[in-house]
């Protein structure tokens, strides 16, 4: 086996009015290539809210041109951060221009990230707890309400009488690669955690992390983060979302830049990729009375359904599931109980954004998230029909 090569690139996405986020962290595009000698593959991360896959497809076309990577073995992810500009717009023509800025943000970081030095590669994760929790509360009568900051008046229930308690576990682990040169310095690192990014702590820590290891680029991968959100609703002694920046900030760049520390990296790693089709039905409410946003779905209502994609990558003992959407917390562990693979985690927001995605059981039981005029549009078959493409894909890159 030959030794692992790598390569890692940072461009601003100069997008037209948006010289960073609305929270001050950097705007822009990310990208590790990694080559084992037999396969070739990058991620690209960018620090916006989601594209679709139509979006996508430029920006990867865009990357397999600046880097020479076949566009399959190019994972695109969205950090999700809420205070960027609005990829994901209604207005096709709009999508289309943010689309290209995106593009050339992210063909620049990618020609960068092609100049490749021998490295070797290791992980660590641990528990990061009080930093994000699940928004989607159970209530005695079976139904859920969603907790979310732009609704005071659901902020009590999380203590009321009524509450029974989160509709399901929190996934808090925190998972960090480590990409060092051989003499041991780090030139790279991977930070992936679950969380709505609500306000940019994910930025805020990777900017810290890149700041206090001069030279390094960190990618920012979310997880599942469909029902989960920042923990802070109701303003914490004063403090709102601009007070809250530092405090989530600081636990997460602090504890990754620990964690970064105490992994263990090998130069000799198995590098694969995988990807298969995955067609999505729609609500049917939404197909029979579309809202405004009518014209961006217009195919998919036409066919009831949209054709998406799962792409999966490993690296040695390592793997990441691509989900094209926004899952709720718990199809993380469905996605670990089919892998083969020592540690899997799911990557959200992947090649596309099918919105929110939950079981049939989640769906009945209401929520934001489960209304199709609120970015629900998926039906509960979808989630069986992601998790059966990423079983097929792992299955394929460790048989």
């Amino acid at each position: 086996m030959e030794s692992l090569k790598a390569g890692l690139g940072l461009a601003p996405l100069n997008i037209d009015g948006w010289p960073e986020t609305k929270d001050g962290t950097p705007l822009v595009a990310r990208c590790l290539v990694l080559d084992d000698g037999h396969t070739r593959l990058g991620i690209v991360s960018a620090t916006v809210i989601e594209m679709c896959r139509a979006e996508v497809a430029l920006v990867r076309q865009a990357v397999s041109a600046a880097s020479g990577l076949p566009v399959g073995h190019i994972l695109f992810a969205c950090t999700h951060v809420h205070s960027g500009p609005p990829t994901f717009s209604g207005d096709g023509k709009v999508r289309q221009a943010l689309a290209q800025q995106v593009a050339r943000a992210a063909a620049d970081a990618a020609c960068a990230a092609s100049a490749l030095q021998p490295v070797r590669l290791g992980w660590a994760t641990d528990h990061l707890p009080g930093v994000s929790r699940v928004r989607r509360i159970l209530r005695r009568d079976g139904n859920v309400v969603t907790l979310r900051r732009a609704w005071p008046q659901y902020w009590g229930w999380a203590t009321d009488p009524q509450t029974v308690g989160p509709e399901e576990p929190l996934d808090d682990r925190l998972t960090v690669l480590r990409i060092e040169d051989l003499d041991g310095h780090l030139v790279g690192a991977v930070m992936h955690f679950t969380c709505h990014p609500i306000p940019d702590f994910f930025g805020y820590a990777a900017r810290m992390v890149e700041q206090a290891l001069p030279g390094a680029v960190c990618l920012i991968l979310n997880g599942c983060s469909g029902s989960v959100d920042t923990p802070f609703e109701i303003p914490m002694r004063g403090k709102t979302q601009a007070g809250q920046l530092p405090i989530l900030g600081d636990i997460l760049g602090h504890r990754t830049l620990e964690l970064l520390a105490r992994a263990e990296a090998a130069d000799h790693v198995r590098l694969g990729v995988a990807g298969r089709p995955v067609f999505l039905p729609l609500d049917p409410r939404f197909v029979e009375k579309p809202d405004s946003r009518a014209g961006m779905w217009a195919e998919a209502i036409r066919r009831r359904g949209f054709d998406t994609e799962v792409q999966c990558l490993a690296m040695g003992d390592v793997a990441f599931a691509g989900v094209p959407g926004e899952a709720q917390v718990g199809f993380g562990r469905e996605i670990e109980k089919v892998s083969p693979f020592r540690l899997t985690r799911a990557i959200g927001i992947a090649n596309d954004e099918c919105g929110y995605l939950l079981t049939e059981e989640a769906r009945a039981r209401g929520g934001y998230e489960a209304d199709p005029q609120l970015w629900g549009v998926v039906t509960g078959q979808g989630l069986p029909r992601i998790l059966s493409a990423i079983a097929g894909c792992l299955a394929e890159l460790k048989p």
